[in-house]
C-alpha cells in the first residue's frame, strides 16, 4: 500500500513538472512573438458596416463590453459575434472604440471616410436595351451598376462613390464591352482590347497629418517628424502600444516633432508593436510602426515576416536531383513543355545545400503543390484545347501523399530541415478550391462538390466572378462546395494542418483564395492558431492568390484568416508603367498609395515581378510581346522567345529595384534573378538554369539582383520602415524609407536617357549628403536641396549621412 502511495505521488509530481515546463515553454514563445495587432477599420459615412469579431481579434470566448463612442453607434450581436458600426452623419476622420474582452483591454481604431462622388456618362449613338459600367471598383461585375437615361436625352449616367485612387473601367452595352469613347486615356487590358483609366483624388487629401521616423542614437526615445500644414496645437495624435491607447504622459509634441518615451510604456518585456498616427481637420495620415523587444527598437537579427524575401519555385521545373523518380506522362498529343521534366525535392535540397539561396539572399521558399497528381494527360476546356499533365501540382489526386516524381514525404521533411539549417523558411502551396476528378474525395463523396451543369443548360466553368464560390476550373477539376458540406470543410482544413505538422513547414501559399468561402479560412486559421502556432516561436505565414478589387482582396486579410495576399492590382499597375510606352510612374504612385491605405502602412502583401500564370516581364520588356498580344498562343510557337536586347536586363533591374524597396514582401519567381523570359503557361515555366548554363549577361544580372536583395536584408528601413514619396513624373520616381536606425532615398529612372535629378527635401529631412549604397558616389545636400545624376534605365539607393 505504501509503495502504491509513493508511486501515485511520484506520478503527480511528474505531471506537475511537465505542466510547469509546458507553461514556461508557452510563456517563452509568447515573449518571443509579436502580438496580434488589431488593424485600422475603414468604414463609410452614413452607412452601417457589419464586422465579425474573429476578423478583428482572436479569443477563446467572445464576451466583449464596449464603451460608448460619441462618433459611432455600435450594435453588438452576440449570437453571430458581429458588431455593426454606424457613424454619425456629421462625423468623418479617426476615432477609437475602447472595449474589454475576458478582462483584457483593447481599442479598435476606426477611420470614417467620405468617398468621392463620380458620375460615369455614356451617350449612345443608337438606343440600347441596357447599359452598365464595370471596373476594378466592383470586381468587373457586368450587371451590378446600371446606367440610366432618366430624361430620355440618350445620355446614360451612373453615380458611384469611390475612394482616392487609380481605376480602370468599361461600359457594357447590350452585353458588348467597350471603353469610354469620351475618355482619351486608356490602357491595354491584356485581352486584345483597352480599359478606360480614371484617377480620383479628394481635395481634402492635402490636409492629412503624416508622421515619419527620424533616426536617432537614443534608444529610449523615438522621434517622429510631423508633416502637416496645420499648427501643432490643432493636430491630434493617436499612439498605441499593441492594442491599447498610450496615456498622454508617454509622448509630447513640439516644433513639428512628436517624441515617444519608450521607458514610459507598459509592459516592457517581450515583443510589442508601437503605432502612431495623427489627424488634422478630420484627415488622418499614415500609420508609423515600430517593433519593440524588451522596450527597445527591434534589432536587425530578429526575424519577423516583414523581413521575408519570398522565392517562388515550381518543383518539376527547378532541378532534377534524382533521375530515378522521373516518370513523364505518355500521350501522343502531350507536348514536351506541358509534361513532367524531372524536378524534385532532392534537387531543391541540393540547391539549398550548395548555398545558392544564401548567396542570393533569399530567406523564404514557396514550393508548388506537393500532392500526388494524375498519371494521365487531360485536354483543357478553353480553346485550343491543349493537353496538359499535372506537372505543376495543382491537380491533386490524394490528400496526404506526395507525388513520387517529386519524392517521398521523408524527402520533403529532409528538404525542410536542410532549409531551416540555412535560415530559410518554407511555404507549401495548398490547393483547397478543388481536386482532380481521379481523387478519392470526388469518387466517394460527390456531395462535397458543386455542380458542373447549371440550370440554364450552360456549364459552370471559369465563371470567375458570376459564380465565384462554385465555378470549376475545368471539366476534370471539381470545386468543393464548402458552404453546403461541413464534412469537406473539416477534412480539408485538417489536411492542411497535417501537412504543417508532418513536414515542419512554416506556412502556406494558398491557391485561388477568392473561390473558397470565408468560413474555410476562418476554420483553418483557428486550427493553425491552436494546433501549430501555440507550439512555435514563429507564427505561420499564410499568403493567398486573389484577383479582384482591393476591397475583395483585403477582405481575406485579417486576424481571423490570412496574413497576406499577392498584390495583383499593384502588379498590373507596375506592369503597365514599365511596359506601356505611355506608362507613367504617377499611376504607379497612386496604386502604391492605395495599397498602403487599404492594406496598412506596414503590410505584408506580396509584391511580384512575375506570376506563373502570366507572361514573364522579360518578354514584355524585350518587346517580344505587347500587353494586348495573345501570350498563351505564343507559348506554343517556335522559335521560343529569347532576350535579345542588353538594355532589357537594365529595365528589369529598375523594376526589381522598385519591388525590393517598397513596403511589403518581395516575391521573386524562379529565374527572375537572371532574367528568365517566356510567354504564358507553359512557356513561363521553363526549366531552371544554374552556373555555366547562364549567359554572361544573365550572370551579371544575377550578381546585381543578389546585391539588391542583400541590401534589403542589411537595411531594416527597406523592410520595416515608413514610406514617403518625394518626387514623381512620367519616367522618374523618388521616394524614401526610414526607421529609427536610418533614412534611405530610392530613385528610379525608366527612360533610356540619363537625368540630372533635383529634389527639394522636406524640412524635417536633414542631412549633409546622400551616399550611394550601390557605388561610392556622394552628393551634397544644400539647404534641403540635393542634385544627382541618374543613368538611363538606372536606379539608386542612397543613405542620408547626418
Amino acid at each position: 500500500m505504501k509503495k502504491n502511495r509513493l508511486s501515485t505521488i511520484t506520478r503527480l509530481i511528474l505531471i506537475i513538472f511537465l505542466l510547469c515546463g509546458l507553461f514556461n515553454c508557452t510563456q517563452r514563445y509568447k515573449l518571443n512573438k509579436l502580438p496580434e495587432i488589431i488593424d485600422f477599420v475603414r468604414i463609410e459615412t452614413s452607412r452601417s458596416t457589419p464586422l465579425a469579431l474573429d476578423h478583428i481579434f482572436t479569443a477563446k470566448k467572445y464576451k466583449p463590453v464596449f464603451r460608448p463612442n460619441s462618433n459611432i453607434q455600435l450594435v453588438y450581436q452576440p449570437d453571430s459575434t458581429k458588431i455593426i458600426l454606424t457613424p454619425n452623419d456629421s462625423f468623418a476622420g479617426l476615432t477609437v472604440i475602447n472595449f474589454t474582452n475576458e478582462n483584457k483591454d483593447y481599442c479598435l481604431p476606426v477611420i470614417v471616410k467620405q468617398k468621392n462622388k463620380v458620375t460615369f456618362s455614356y451617350k449612345s449613338p443608337q438606343p440600347p436595351r441596357e447599359v452598365f459600367v464595370m471596373g476594378n471598383f466592383n470586381d468587373w461585375n457586368r450587371h451590378s451598376l446600371a446606367m440610366i437615361d432618366e430624361d430620355g436625352d440618350g445620355i446614360f449616367t451612373c453615380e458611384v462613390l469611390l475612394d482616392d485612387g487609380l481605376y480602370e473601367y468599361q461600359f457594357v452595352i447590350d452585353q458588348k464591352e467597350i471603353f469610354d469613347p469620351e475618355n482619351p486615356e486608356k490602357t491595354d487590358n491584356g485581352f486584345g482590347y483597352f480599359n478606360s483609366v480614371l484617377r480620383v483624388r479628394s481635395p481634402l487629401a492635402d490636409y492629412a497629418a503624416n508622421l515619419y521616423i527620424l533616426p536617432g542614437e537614443n534608444e529610449d526615445t523615438v522621434t517622429l517628424a510631423v508633416d502637416c500644414t496645420g499648427d501643432n496645437q490643432d493636430i491630434r495624435y493617436f499612439i498605441m502600444l499593441d492594442n491599447q491607447l498610450c496615456p498622454p504622459e508617454c509622448y509630447h509634441s513640439a516644433n513639428k516633432k512628436l517624441y515617444l518615451d519608450l521607458n514610459a510604456l507598459e509592459p516592457q518585456a517581450g515583443m510589442h508593436v508601437l503605432r502612431a498616427t495623427a489627424q488634422y481637420k478630420n484627415q488622418p495620415g499614415n500609420v508609423v510602426t515600430i517593433h519593440l523587444k524588451n522596450g527597445k527598437p527591434l534589432s536587425n537579427s530578429v526575424f519577423i515576416w516583414n523581413d521575408a524575401c519570398l522565392y517562388a519555385l515550381m518543383t518539376d521545373r527547378f532541378k532534377n536531383g534524382d533521375p530515378n523518380n522521373d516518370r513523364p506522362v505518355v500521350h501522343p498529343q502531350l507536348a514536351r513543355q506541358a509534361n513532367f521534366q524531372g524536378g524534385d525535392f532532392t534537387g531543391i535540397r541540393q540547391v539549398i545545400e550548395s548555398g545558392y539561396f544564401d548567396d542570393l539572399g533569399v530567406n523564404t521558399l514557396w514550393i508548388s503543390p506537393v500532392n500526388q497528381t494524375t498519371d494521365s494527360a487531360y485536354q483543357e476546356w478553353p480553346e485550343p484545347h491543349n493537353y496538359f499533365s499535372g506537372y505543376h501540382g495543382y491537380w491533386p489526386t490524394a490528400a496526404r501523399q506526395t507525388d513520387t516524381r517529386f519524392g517521398s514525404i521523408e524527402e520533403l521533411k529532409k528538404l525542410v530541415e536542410v532549409a531551416h539549417r540555412h535560415n530559410i523558411k518554407i511555404l507549401l502551396d495548398f490547393v483547397s478550391n478543388h481536386v482532380h476528378a481521379e481523387h478519392s474525395f470526388f469518387q466517394d463523396h460527390r456531395n462535397w462538390f458543386g455542380q458542373l451543369d447549371l440550370p440554364d443548360g450552360t456549364q459552370n466553368i471559369r465563371r470567375w466572378d458570376e459564380y465565384r464560390l462554385t465555378t470549376w476550373f475545368d471539366t476534370f477539376l471539381p470545386s468543393f462546395d464548402y458552404e453546403n458540406s461541413y464534412e469537406a470543410l473539416q477534412i480539408m482544413t485538417d489536411n492542411a494542418v497535417w501537412w504543417l505538422k508532418i513536414t515542419g513547414a512554416d506556412g502556406f501559399r494558398h491557391d485561388a483564395t477568392k473561390h473558397v468561402p470565408y468560413t474555410f479560412w476562418q476554420t483553418l486559421t483557428r486550427k493553425i492558431n491552436s494546433r501549430i502556432n501555440s507550439r512555435r516561436s514563429l507564427d505561420t505565414f499564410q499568403i493567398g492568390e486573389c484577383f479582384g478589387s482591393n476591397d475583395l482582396i483585403r477582405s481575406y486579410v485579417n486576424n481571423g484568416m490570412l496574413e497576406s495576399q499577392f498584390n495583383f492590382n499593384q502588379f498590373f499597375a507596375a506592369r503597365r508603367t514599365f511596359v506601356d510606352p505611355q506608362g507613367d510612374f504617377r499611376d504607379l504612385d497612386l496604386a502604391l498609395k492605395k495599397a498602403l491605405e487599404i492594406y496598412g502602412y506596414n503590410h505584408l502583401m506580396g509584391n511580384l515581378m512575375d506570376s506563373h500564370d502570366q507572361v514573364r516581364m522579360m518578354a514584355f520588356l524585350d518587346g517580344d510581346l505587347t500587353l494586348s498580344d495573345d501570350g498563351t498562343a505564343r507559348a506554343w510557337q517556335e522559335p521560343p522567345i529569347t532576350v535579345d536586347n542588353p538594355t532589357t536586363y537594365q529595365k528589369a533591374l529598375v523594376l526589381l529595384g522598385y519591388i525590393l524597396t517598397i513596403p511589403g514582401v518581395p516575391v521573386i519567381d524562379y529565374g527572375d534573378e537572371f532574367g528568365m523570359t517566356g510567354a504564358n503557361d507553359p512557356d513561363n515555366r521553363r526549366m531552371m538554369r544554374f552556373g555555366e548554363e547562364l549567359s554572361p549577361p544573365e550572370k551579371e544580372q544575377l550578381r546585381q539582383v543578389s546585391q539588391l536583395i542583400m541590401l534589403r536584408n542589411g537595411h531594416s528601413a527597406l523592410r520595416r520602415g515608413d514610406y514617403i514619396r518625394l518626387h514623381v513624373e512620367k519616367d522618374l520616381f523618388v521616394y524614401s524609407r526610414g526607421d529609427v536606425h536610418e533614412r534611405l532615398i530610392i530613385a528610379l529612372n525608366k527612360s533610356a536617357s540619363s537625368q540630372i535629378v533635383e529634389i527639394l527635401l522636406p524640412d524635417w529631412l536633414k542631412g549633409q549628403s546622400l551616399h550611394s549604397l550601390l557605388n561610392r558616389n556622394t552628393w551634397p545636400i544644400d539647404t534641403n536641396t540635393v542634385q544627382f545624376n541618374l543613368a538611363g534605365y538606372g536606379f539608386e539607393i542612397f543613405i542620408i549621412k547626418p
